[in-house]
């Protein structure tokens, strides 16, 4: 009875509707079951951190981190454990009591011991189907690491678990860009994290103003810098930047596609912003729009062929799309008076930020044909800069909802939306693989 409960959970898919942009996934050689990311969450249980040595702290850290990045996957809801019957959280990997995790409300559990010797720690994280009564084999490669040094062997197992119930690994051990403020209206500087918050660290070693962050050729970063007072763009390589772009007025919103090795930006030499592609090491420039309309915001698509970008040419600004030549013009986003920040995802569908009736800033997806338009967010405070993960399951963007400006990670269909960063201010993501 147990076993088919789960089944059930497991394969509710929602019906045809707009979610249907989330592809299938295929299932692993491992996995009977197989879910996608937008499917209902399942139930886990996170059993505290068994450590053999007394280092409160340590085993709090681990779990910390096991719980926050298995939140950000958005596939599971979490059983309290102020829920778990008593003797629970005492358990080995090697004795599990299945009824009694499935009575505290699991249908999936994670357990860990920890064994700390000298500064090696051992992690031996065990995942269990609940409702089954059995313990999942899963290989996440090595379970040592430094102690001060884990969070690899903990991306390993969850991106396991991902790719066990939905045959395609999770995104841990990627990395963000964004660009971070000492404030509201601060300078901002850019600077790289891993997906799950941590690891932040600054591109640069300039005192300067900085902006619209992308990756650019040899996983090397493109930035706007005011370093020599005007908004240049520049190659980032080492924490040294090296100049592309220098014309009077904006060198901006960079978007390179290793297809074609070209860079999509925006100048404005002319005294409009109109947008331009040029050759990875700063040459071969070329113009691809021209008219009175402000053009910016390009945006590859995956195969290099098509750039999505912003124009106000119809009297606001709305989402278009155009050859790599910059012939073929045509408009995407039919509805609104404030479309922007196209990002193109593996997924085929446009992510892009626009204002609604109330002038509350929130996400949404189309495709390329204007069709299929779906909202992700919903005036939960300013929702901008949206940008897909590598296999365009994931959506990462700013937001303003908890008060401050945070990172926040959503299933491509935004049922699931989880704070990647807690502090500080964060604004402008930009997923790398």
């Amino acid at each position: 009875m147990k076993k088919t409960i789960l089944l059930a959970t497991l394969l509710a898919f929602p019906g045809a509707s707009a979610y249907a942009q989330v592809p299938e996934a295929q299932p692993s050689d491992q996995a009977a079951i197989t879910v996608r990311v937008s499917a209902q969450r399942m139930v886990i249980a996170v059993a505290p951190t068994n450590l053999n040595q007394p280092d409160e702290a340590l085993a709090q850290n681990v779990n910390k981190l096991l719980n926050h990045t298995l939140k950000l996957t958005g596939l599971f809801d979490f059983v309290p454990e102020g829920a778990f019957l008593p003797g629970l959280t005492k358990e080995t990997n090697a004795s599990t009591n299945y009824g009694a995790w499935y009575a505290s409300g699991a249908q999936v559990l994670v357990k860990t011991e920890a064994k700390l010797s000298g500064k090696a720690l051992t992690l031996d994280f065990g995942l269990y189907d609940v409702t089954s009564n059995k313990r999942i084999d899963i290989d996440y490669g090595s379970h040592t690491a430094a102690s001060d040094n884990y969070n690899q062997v903990v991306y390993a197992f969850v991106n396991a678990v991902v790719k066990y119930f939905t045959g395609e690994p999770g995104f841990f051990g990627q990395s963000l860009l964004a660009v971070t403020r000492d404030g509201k209206g601060k300078g901002g500087r850019v600077v790289r994290m891993m997906t799950d918050g941590s690891g932040v660290s600054r591109i640069t070693r300039v005192d300067a103003i900085e902006m619209l962050p992308e990756w650019g050729p040899g996983g090397n970063v493109l930035l706007t810098s005011y370093a020599h007072n005007n908004p240049d763009l520049y190659l980032v390589s080492g924490g040294a930047g090296m100049r592309l772009s220098a014309e009077p007025g904006m060198n901006s919103g960079a978007s390179y596609c290793a297809g074609n090795g070209r860079i999509a930006f925006t100048l404005s030499k002319d005294g409009n912003a109109e947008i331009y592609t040029m050759s990875a090491t700063g040459g071969d420039l070329r113009r691809l729009t021209n008219n009175r309309a402000i053009d910016t915001s390009p945006s590859w698509s995956p195969d290099c062929s098509q750039i999505a970008f912003v124009s106000d040419r119809g009297g606001n600004p709305q989402i278009y799309r155009m050859n790599a030549d910059g012939s073929g013009v045509s408009r995407v986003t039919m509805v609104g008076n404030y479309n922007t920040s196209p990002a193109w995802g593996r997924s085929g569908y446009i992510a892009f930020s626009a204002r609604d009736e109330q002038s509350s800033l929130d996400i949404f997806t189309i495709r390329p044909d204007g069709s299929d338009i779906t909202r992700i967010t919903q005036q939960q405070g300013k929702n901008d800069k949206p940008t897909w993960s590598p296999d365009g399951r994931y959506i990462a963007f700013s937001s303003t909802r908890d008060g401050g400006s945070r990172i926040y990670i959503s299933t491509a269909d935004g049922k699931s939306q989880n704070a990647v960063t807690t502090s500080g201010w964060y604004e402008n993501p930009v997923w790398g693989h």
